[in-house]
């Protein structure tokens, strides 16, 4: 069975943050809408034994606050007409990205398998190709792809909750991070109508 019908998607987003210089990171992106950064004092380095969570491990919920964490988030809504996919074992809100999120010329599709809920895929495809895994209280790893480069970026998932059988909404509260430095923190509420 594959049904699929037309709905209407809301995208709240609040981010908070950067941790660290981004404009060598983006190797060739245009970087004019970055914040000026001052560089660091360099101390000296001390041995330190750290061993990197790999994909799907638990991150140290120690340290999830950002250097920008304290200040006003920037807030953001996006409307889009969409579609609801539902198979046997699996639901998809697919929309088209517009130039408000400066991902025109991309689908997204936020999907998840009915006996996982609490496992989010955001996959995009087109102007950026990209597959975000969001699991509450783990650490996922994809590439991301846009016309100028591509990078790989983490995702910590600090919660998933997804009520979107019962009340078409998903919420999530991730941790995005480059070269394993933490850079941005997200609130997504994704409601569907």
């Amino acid at each position: 069975m594959r049904e699929e019908r037309e709905i209407s998607v809301r995208i709240l987003t609040e981010r908070t943050g950067f941790d660290m210089p981004l404009a060598g990171v983006f190797g060739g992106i245009p970087t004019d809408f970055l914040p000026e950064f001052d560089e660091p004092e360099e101390e000296p380095e001390e041995p330190v034994e750290e061993s990197e969570p790999r994909e799907g491990e638990p991150f140290p919920t120690e340290d999830t606050t950002l250097s920008g964490e304290g200040e006003e988030p920037e807030k953001s809504e996006f409307f889009a007409v969409g579609k609801l996919v539902e198979t046997d074992d699996r639901l998809e809100i697919v929309y088209e990205e517009s130039v408000l999120t400066g991902m025109e010329g991309s689908v997204t599709s936020i999907g998840f398998a009915k006996d996982e809920p609490n496992l989010v895929t955001m996959v995009r495809q087109g102007f950026v190709d990209t597959t975000l895994v969001f699991e509450a209280g783990k650490r996922h790893i994809t590439i991301y792809q846009t016309p100028f480069s591509e990078f790989e970026l983490g995702v910590y998932a600090v919660s998933v909750q997804n009520l979107l059988l019962r009340e078409g909404v998903i919420n999530l509260d991730y941790i995005t991070e480059l070269h394993g430095a933490r850079t941005e923190r997200c609130k997504m509420q994704i409601i569907i109508g």
